[in-house]
């Protein structure tokens, strides 16, 4: 079809939305409002919720995973871009950025990617109203628990009376930061779906690994009494038992033994070891993609696999740094803008998240350059080499270090055409020349003798 055929069809149904949530069969909604898509959560959370999910940073490891892909945003620096050069835009981006540094907005920034465990995380904004206009004076991390969504995607908060629909909450109001969101849910579907069982399998592992070492380093007492033995004598028998764990010596009735039981196993018995490892490393993929920085790796970074690594943890930052500062920008910034410059486009936050660059390579590459006859100008140096500058070209009659010249500049392009072109012979230099062969004559009557004497040496 012609390109100027299809600037005649219409539009179809502009604005409008078709595949709405009210009409997804798959995923009926209760009056209007949705229910997580979370299946670990569903099938285990019981009465806890999501509280199932910060039980999981009990566990060191796994709280250790999760908190090294926090920091890696939280320690990236920040930053605020005006919309355009116009006046207005730049007194936007001023008053955002004086905002965001006066608060913790690290602080702010690390609640809200909480929702990298839980699927979604909520944030409150108590606005102060001031000579200098709208400011966000405080930003609360509220429980999750606290809130449902409506078949809009609007939070709605639970409260003592309405613990089903919850209330309405008001506009330009509450943050909410989604993360791995499918479809059109709005709770989205955090890491704790993926980290529960390794948590799990681990913290069991480690229960029978407790045992095991409780069995092979303490034997079992065996008690044995002859039979139509009463219940008095046989209680005195189980309590002598109880007190070998803790007694040097103990008695029994006579007639009665006691017998230890040693923990024997043949083979290896780090079966449970094992297994904690790998529930750490299944943990470490999950959060961070890789194994082998998080001290899950079974050899030491070698060849090109910490690069490799670095390169897939540098690509997991670098995503949820995008999707942090679209949330805060569609919220957060845009909402002091508007506030407090209802004219200004509202600027962009973003974060560097960009690899410092190795100054080595950069250096090699640069002493390759100028050994070809290249050399760096200064806006160069200034850029790459900050604080170095370009030696001085040295200054014909200076040597280096000193600063006055050793003689007239003309007096030194004498003493070099003297050099090249020197003067003719004189008398003088007839008798110098005279003097020097007369000297080395009787120099060399001098060392005959010894030198005689060195030849004939045996």
């Amino acid at each position: 079809m012609a390109i100027e055929d299809t600037q005649n069809l219409p539009v179809p149904l502009p604005g409008q939305e078709i595949a709405t949530a009210d009409k997804n069969p798959f995923e009926p909604l209760f009056d209007r409002l949705m229910r997580p898509n979370d299946d670990t959560l569903l099938t285990r959370g019981g009465g806890k919720g999501l509280r199932i999910y910060d039980e999981l940073e009990r566990d060191p490891h796994c709280f250790s995973v999760l908190q090294k892909r926090k920091l890696a945003v939280i320690g990236r620096e920040w930053m605020l871009e005006p919309a355009s050069t116009s006046r207005e835009d730049k007194k936007a981006a001023a008053t955002v950025e004086a905002q965001l540094k006066a608060m913790a907005f690290d602080q702010v920034c690390l609640n809200l990617l909480d929702a990298l465990l839980k699927g979604y995380a909520i944030s409150e904004i108590v606005w102060a109203v001031g000579q200098q206009g709208v400011r966000a004076g405080k930003i609360l991390a509220r429980d999750q628990r606290r809130f449902v969504f409506d078949a809009d995607h609007k939070p709605r908060l639970l409260t003592m009376g309405d613990l089903v629909h919850g209330v309405e909450l008001p506009e330009r109001k509450f943050i909410v930061h989604r993360f791995g969101a499918k479809d059109e849910n709005p709770y989205g579907l955090g890491l704790g779906t993926r980290l529960f069982w390794p948590v799990f399998f681990k913290r069991k592992g480690i229960s029978f690994w407790l045992t095991f070492a409780d069995k092979f380093g303490s034997p079992t007492a065996l008690g044995k009494y002859p039979a139509g033995t009463d219940d008095s004598a046989r209680r005195k028998l189980l309590a002598a038992l109880q007190a070998i764990a803790q007694e040097a010596a103990v008695t029994v009735p006579v007639g009665m033994e006691v017998e230890l039981l040693e923990a024997s196993r043949s083979g290896s018995i780090d079966t449970y070891e094992k297994l904690c490892r790998y529930m750490d490393e299944e943990m470490s993929k999950a959060v961070l993609g890789e194994i082998h920085t998080s001290g899950g790796g079974k050899s030491a970074l070698g060849g090109g696999r910490d690069q490799v690594a670095n390169e897939v943890r540098l690509e997991l930052t670098k995503a949820d740094a995008d999707l942090l500062a679209a949330t805060l920008n569609e919220t957060l910034v845009a909402w002091i803008s508007a506030f407090n410059h209802p004219n200004a486009t509202p600027p962009r936050l973003s974060w560097d998240v960009s690899e410092p660059e190795d100054l080595k390579l950069r250096a090699e590459r640069d002493q390759i350059l100028n050994t070809i006859g290249l050399q760096p100008d200064d806006d160069y140096l200034l850029e790459h080499y900050p604080g170095w500058t370009k030696k001085p070209a040295p200054v014909a009659g200076k040597l280096p270090g000193l600063g006055a010249p050793l003689m007239p500049t003309d007096a030194l392009a004498e003493l070099a055409e003297r050099l090249v072109q020197p003067d003719p012979r004189d008398a003088a230099d007839d008798l110098a020349d005279a003097a020097e062969a007369q000297g080395q004559a009787a120099t060399d009557a001098l060392v005959a003798p010894i030198k005689r004497l060195v030849e004939s040496a045996k």
